[in-house]
């Protein structure tokens, strides 16, 4: 027996969610900022986050439930992939085995947000 391939709707929603967790995750960080802003931009495929230091881009295809991301400065720092789960679970290439959504989002915030 095949199991099915999960509907494009699927991974819109996640997409949503997941979008929606770094939005807070932004707004709390630049909440705690005395100076500087963080600019976020996210459509239903792109999402960027330029801080004061660093710019993370995602782009994501909802027809598979994959995306990539770049974090750059003048230049690509480090780059990877994702994959969401139908269960919302998502797999990091720079992280082993899958996490909850609310880690992935996280961690990809980390990645532009914390300081050297």
């Amino acid at each position: 027996m095949t199991e099915a391939v999960p509907d494009q709707r699927l991974f819109q929603e996640l997409w949503i969610s997941f979008v929606a967790l770094i939005r807070s995750y932004v707004a709390g960080y630049d909440l705690g900022r005395a100076t500087g802003h963080t600019l976020l931009e996210a459509n239903e495929a792109d999402l960027s986050i330029q801080s004061p230091r660093k710019r993370l881009d995602v782009r994501f295809d909802s027809r598979n439930g994959k995306g990539v991301w770049a974090v750059s400065v003048e230049r690509e720092l480090e780059n990877g992939n994702f994959q969401f789960a139908r269960d919302s679970q998502v797999r990091l290439s720079d992280r082993r085995g899958t996490v909850d959504m609310e880690i992935a989002a996280e961690a990809l915030t980390a990645k532009v947000l914390d300081e050297e």
